[in-house]
């Protein structure tokens, strides 16, 4: 059993932060978003170290590849290759509507999930953690408790499905949730379907419920409506006549969101209003969201939303009937429901020692659930850890501190333009 990687204290990360600059302009770029859109993003992630990591995704599965390949590895042996979701941090987890149609809290995007090993997730995961306990104050040793928390969770979680637990899906509901993660919980549940829609539409106007428009929400030209109407038709097709839309679809109003996304920031995202299959409820609000490209698989494969629904249900986490592929001018796009349940935690609630402990304990469960989404993949995932869920906890903490230190020196040269 090998000891701990951790870097001895003021050694500089084994990459040069120039390269994750340079890396960094290069994948926007080839991105090919509008100059406006490309400089909003940058600007957003210059606003901080958690900004900055979660941006870009792609950058960390190139260091999993690269030189912090082996401190990566949570224990001597290989990890089992399954299905992850590629871009685990805090703000990926919110409440979604869950599978009797009360808000949960959980997973809610799996645009970068491909086969890989669990220590993606559970590394990126316990990052967030050690970035998010910095920017709240928190010391080092609060920081390592976070990650301990995390990795005690997720193995004690494993353990529990390993012996025959249910698995609900990749969620919590609200008797097992606590502290911020519950109240958010109850929040959300409250929400009815017009609160939902009141931030982007207007249901009382002269010719019907139409899109607001403001900064962020923006009318479509009629080339892109017919463009995305035309994109509708398979979609439509493969819906069962079981939702909660009218079929055929009656599309009330198009927009264009300008300022959603982390790491898709930029990316092309449209809201249509349909109609409701009940004449006397609101309508319904579905969104199209252009995927990047997974970055954790390599040699690289083209974004296809096929694959991130099919991911999601493998997941356990195919919840909303609504929730599809499609492809607008040769690009791909996930459809799915705006669901007015949707909600992620405010930094605010994880201020606190206590609150950002539990938090990540909780996402950590969360993640077990996905992980071994199957018994026969809890019983591979606990194979491998066997009796070694210290030395994983251990090494994992080292990582996410180490870690932490190359995220904050990357942001630090991004944000000074080096």
């Amino acid at each position: 059993m090998r000891g701990s990687s951790s870097r001895p204290t003021g050694e500089p990360p084994p990459r040069p932060p120039e390269r994750a600059v340079a890396f960094t302009h290069d994948y926007n770029t080839r991105l090919e978003l509008p100059a406006r859109r490309l400089e909003e993003k940058e600007v957003l992630m210059r606003e901080s170290a958690s900004a900055f990591f979660r941006a870009m995704p792609a950058l960390f599965h190139e260091d999993l590849r690269g030189p912090w390949r082996d401190a990566s590895r949570l224990l001597d042996h290989p990890a089992p290759w399954i299905p992850v979701v590629g871009d685990m941090h805090i703000g990926n987890l919110g409440t979604v509507r869950g599978p009797e149609g009360k808000a949960v809290w959980g997973l809610n995007d799996f645009d970068q999930a491909a086969p890989g090993s669990p220590e993606v997730d559970l590394t990126r995961l316990a990052t967030s953690a050690v970035l998010t306990a910095r920017e709240a104050g928190l010391g080092a040793r609060r920081q390592e408790k976070a990650v301990e928390a995390l990795g005690q969770a997720y193995f004690g979680e494993l353990e529990r499905l390993t012996r025959g637990g249910k698995n609900p899906g990749p969620f919590l509901g609200k008797k097992e949730a606590e502290g911020s993660v519950e109240e958010l919980i109850a929040r959300a549940r409250d929400v009815t379907p017009e609160q939902g829609l009141e931030k982007y539409v207007r249901l009382d106007g002269e010719n019907g419920p139409r899109f607001q428009s403001s900064d962020t929400l923006r009318p479509v030209s009629p080339e892109t409506r017919d463009a995305l109407e035309t994109a509708l038709g398979p979609y439509e097709a493969g819906l069962r006549g079981v939702e909660r839309v009218a079929l055929p679809l009656r599309v009330l109003d198009w927009a264009r969101r300008l300022d959603a996304g982390g790491s898709s920031y930029g990316l092309a995202r449209y809201y249509a209003l349909v109609r409701a299959k009940d004449a006397d409820e609101p309508p319904i609000l579905l969104e199209l969201k252009e995927l990047l490209a997974p970055s954790l698989e390599w040699p690289p494969v083209p974004a296809e939303g096929a694959s991130v629904v099919r991911y999601q249900e493998e997941f356990g986490a195919d919840c909303n009937p609504l929730t599809g592929a499609v492809a607008v001018d040769g690009r791909a796009f996930l459809m799915r429901e705006l669901e007015p349940e949707k909600a992620r935690l405010d930094e605010k609630a994880l201020n606190s020692d206590k609150e950002l402990l539990s938090a990540f304990a909780q996402a950590a469960v969360v993640l077990a659930r996905a992980h071994a989404s199957s018994r026969a993949r809890a019983d591979v995932l606990a194979h491998w850890v066997g009796d070694d869920a210290k030395e994983a906890t251990k090494r994992l903490v080292s990582f996410a501190r180490g870690y932490a230190d190359q995220v904050q020196a990357d942001w630090r040269a991004f944000r000074e333009g080096k």
